[in-house]
C-alpha cells in the first residue's frame, strides 16, 4: 500500500498493519509530554518512580497490550499516544530527531520506512539489549528486514504475507480452478473474459508501488538492493524486471484485467458484484473489503499466490510494521524491554492477535497454532483463510528497502497513472520510474547502480 496506508485487519479475521487503518490508540507522555488536546493511556497500572516510555502507535487496542506490559513489569511506566497513521506519525518523529527533542522512545514504523531512520543513526542497535535472542521466533524474512549484519535496528511484528483470495461461486461457475501458476492464471484470465466481456479475472493496481513491489519479489525481480551506506541499486529495466511488466502488460492490452485501484470502494464494489473474481491480496486485505460485501458473502477463499515455476511454494509480502527504540530515549534499556515483549512474548500475542487490533504475526509461535490459523470468517464461510495466508507468511521473500521510499511512493503517482488509464504502457513507467527515482537518489549523495 502506499505511504499513508498500512495494514490492518478488523475483527477475527487476520491482518496485518494498515496505514490508513488507524483508529484506535492512544497517547504518551514520558519524556516528551502528549500532543495537545490528545490523552494519555495505557499508564493505569504504572508503579510510582517507573522509568517513563513514550510509545506512538496507531494500531486499534494497542491499549490493552500496554497496561498489560505495565502490569507486568513495575519498573517501567509506558505511555502510548496516537499523534497520527503512518506517513503522518513519520514527519512528527523526523521533526523531533531533528530539533534534537520529542521523539518517542518507541514507535510504530513500517518495514519499508525503517531504512530511513537507519541510514540516518536514529536508531539503537538492540542486539546490545538482547533482541538477539529472539531471532528464531520470528520468520527469517522478517528478522532479515529489521537486520544490517549483527546489528538489529528494531523488533519486526505484524505482516501482510499475500495469497490469491477468490470468488469461489465465480470460478465454478465459469469451470475455473484456482491458478496454480501464472501460466495458468493468464489462461484463466482469457477464458473468464471471453465467457463475460464485462468480468475480469483480477485487477492490477498499477497506482500502488508496494502491490507491485511485493509481487515483483514474488517473480524474483525485486528491483532494489541497498543494505546500508551510501550505495543503492534502482534497477527496474533488467531482464527480470522487464519481463515481470511485459507479462502483466500483455493482460492489459488484451484487457484481460482490470485496470483500477486498489482497497477502495470501486474495487469493493467490482469484487462483490463480480467485475473482478480475485484480488491479489494481503492478509489484512479481506477485511477491508468485508465491510462492503454484500452480494458474495461466503464466497471468498485463500489460496496462495501462482508460482512462476510449477511446484514452487514462493510467497511475498505486502505491509506490515516493526518496533525500533530511538536514539533520543533516556532509557534505551527499559524501551528495548518493552519492544522486546511487545513483538516476542506470548502475553502481547494472547492481546494483539484479537479484535480490535487483529494483528497478523511475524511471530512463529502464533503462526503454527490451529487456533489462529483454523479462524472462519463470514466472508470466506467455513473456510479458514489464515491457512495459506500462515503458510505464505513462512514462504515470503525478504527484500531490501531503499532509505527513500516515501520519494518513492510520491513519484509513483504520478509515473504509473499512464498505466491506469490506458495511455502508457507498463515496460515504459518502469523505464521512466527508473530514471526519475535514480536522478533523485544521486541528488540526495547516493551512488546508484541500475543493473
Amino acid at each position: 500500500m502506499s505511504v499513508t496506508t498500512k495494514s490492518l485487519l478488523a475483527g477475527t479475521l487476520v491482518a496485518a498493519l494498515a496505514l490508513s487503518a488507524c483508529g484506535g490508540g492512544g497517547a504518551a507522555t514520558g519524556g516528551t509530554g502528549p500532543a495537545s488536546g490528545v490523552a494519555v493511556q495505557g499508564t493505569a497500572n504504572c508503579a510510582a518512580g517507573a522509568a517513563p516510555i513514550t510509545f506512538w502507535a496507531w494500531v486499534p487496542g494497542m491499549v490493552r497490550a500496554v497496561a498489560a506490559f505495565n502490569a507486568s513489569h513495575p519498573d517501567i511506566c509506558v505511555s502510548l499516544q496516537n499523534v497520527g497513521s503512518g506517513n503522518q506519525e513519520y514527519v512528527k518523529v523526523t521533526n523531533a530527531l531533528k530539533a534534537g527533542s520529542g521523539a518517542p522512545d518507541v514507535a510504530e514504523i513500517e518495514f519499508d520506512e525503517l531504512p530511513s531512520f537507519e541510514i540516518t543513526n536514529n536508531v539503537v542497535d538492540l542486539s546490545k539489549y538482547g533482541a538477539t535472542q529472539y531471532r528464531s521466533k520470528f520468520v527469517p524474512w522478517a528478522w532479515q528486514e529489521v537486520s544490517q549484519g549483527p546489528a538489529v535496528y528494531a523488533m519486526p511484528d505484524d505482516a501482510g504475507p499475500m495469497g490469491l483470495y477468490y470468488n469461489s461461486d465465480l470460478l465454478t461457475k465459469y469451470h475455473i480452478t484456482a491458478p496454480a501458476t501464472w501460466a495458468d492464471f493468464a489462461s484463466a484470465a482469457a477464458k473468464l473474459h471471453a465467457a463475460d466481456p464485462g468480468a475480469y479475472l483480477t485487477n492490477f493496481a498499477a497506482g500502488d508501488l508496494q502491490w507491485i513491489l511485493s509481487l515483483m519479489a514474488q517473480d524474483n525481480a525485486y528491483p532494489f538492493r541497498y543494505s546500508g551506506g551510501s550505495n543503492v541499486t534502482i534497477n527496474f529495466t533488467g531482464k527480470a524486471q522487464l519481463a515481470f511488466a511485459d507479462y502483466w502488460q500483455n493482460l492489459l492490452s488484451q484487457h484481460l484485467v482490470n485496470a483500477t485501484t486498489d482497497v477502495d470502494a470501486t474495487a469493493f464494489a467490482d469484487l462483490d458484484k463480480g467485475v473482478d473474481a480475485t484480488w491479489l491480496s494481503s492478509a489484512w486485505g479481506p477485511s477491508y473489503f468485508a465491510t462492503a460485501a454484500k452480494d458474495s458473502v461466503g464466497s471468498w477463499r485463500a489460496a496462495p499466490l501462482p508460482q512462476w515455476t510449477s511446484g514452487a511454494k514462493v510467497a511475498a509480502n505486502w505491509g506490515g510494521s516493526t518496533y525500533p527504540v530511538f536514539t533520543q530515549s533516556q532509557h534505551p534499556q527499559q524501551a528495548a524491554t518493552f519492544a522486546e515483549w511487545l513483538t516476542a512474548s506470548d502475553p502481547s500475542w494472547a492481546i494483539l492477535k484479537t479484535e480490535p487490533s487483529s494483528l497478523f504475526p511475524t511471530y512463529q509461535p502464533l503462526l503454527t497454532d490451529s487456533s489462529f490459523t483454523g479462524i472462519t470468517v463470514p466472508l470466506s464461510g467455513s473456510s479458514t483463510p489464515n491457512t495459506a495466508f500462515a503458510a505464505a507468511a513462512a514462504n515470503a521473500t525478504s527484500v531490501q528497502w531503499p532509505p527513500f521510499m516515501t520519494e518513492a511512493l510520491t513519484e509513483s503517482a504520478t509515473v504509473f497513472a499512464g498505466v491506469l488509464n490506458g495511455t502508457g504502457t507498463l515496460p515504459d513507467a518502469f523505464r521512466a520510474f527508473q530514471s526519475k527515482l535514480a536522478g533523485y537518489a544521486t541528488a540526495q549523495g547516493f551512488t546508484v547502480s541500475t543493473s
